[in-house]
């Protein structure tokens, strides 16, 4: 019995160094991508965004290119909004677009759309307060603060680094889902 436990125990101790490095890979890999974020030219994906204002769904495909200064969002589906463009820098949105006019209010009081979501999850990005990281589905998971009651919460791929999904939330409550694709940096 003595012997049983004794192994158990050294197994333990054994195993206790494998979780240190990989706690550790979990933190240099969000970092680096916030590095990346940060010192980035140029970002390049495209996002399949739901977003849900209680009463409805929206569902939209975005493609997304920052430049270093500036974001633009281009809407890629649904049809018959596709082609409208929002330009995004710093407290100051332009919607691009011949003669429509979108219902595009915000989900919350910090001005959350979707066509803000990713532009807002870039800067959370490079910017936000880590509340926690983890491991999901070999995937690092970060929960991030992004403005006073809401969060933002990211899946990399952990050899890429390339995020692979993200979600907003306020007070517990999800508000955009995201898939994200093509994911380019330089």
């Amino acid at each position: 019995m003595r012997r049983a436990i004794a192994s158990a125990l050294m197994i333990a101790l054994l195993l206790l160094p494998g979780c240190g490095e990989r706690e550790e890979r979990l933190e240099e890999g969000f970092d680096a991508l916030r590095g990346a974020v940060t010192r980035a030219e140029s970002i390049r994906f495209q996002a399949e965004i739901t977003a849900d204002r209680e009463q409805t769904v929206e569902t939209y495909t975005l493609a997304v290119d920052y430049d270093g200064q500036r974001t633009e969002v281009e809407i890629l589906a649904p049809e018959i909004l596709a082609g409208v463009r929002a330009g995004v820098s710093r407290g100051e949105t332009q919607l691009l677009y011949e003669g429509i006019i979108l219902g595009a209010g915000p989900l919350d009081e910090e001005g959350l759309t979707p066509m803000s979501a990713m532009p807002m999850m870039l800067d959370t990005l490079a910017n936000g307060y880590v509340e926690l990281l983890w491991w999901e589905d070999e995937r690092i998971a970060a929960r991030l603060f992004a403005g006073e009651t809401s969060a933002l919460t990211v899946w990399l791929d952990s050899e890429s680094l390339a995020p692979q999904a993200a979600e907003f939330a306020r007070e517990g409550k999800t508000l955009i889902t995201c898939r994200i694709t093509g994911w380019e940096i330089s």
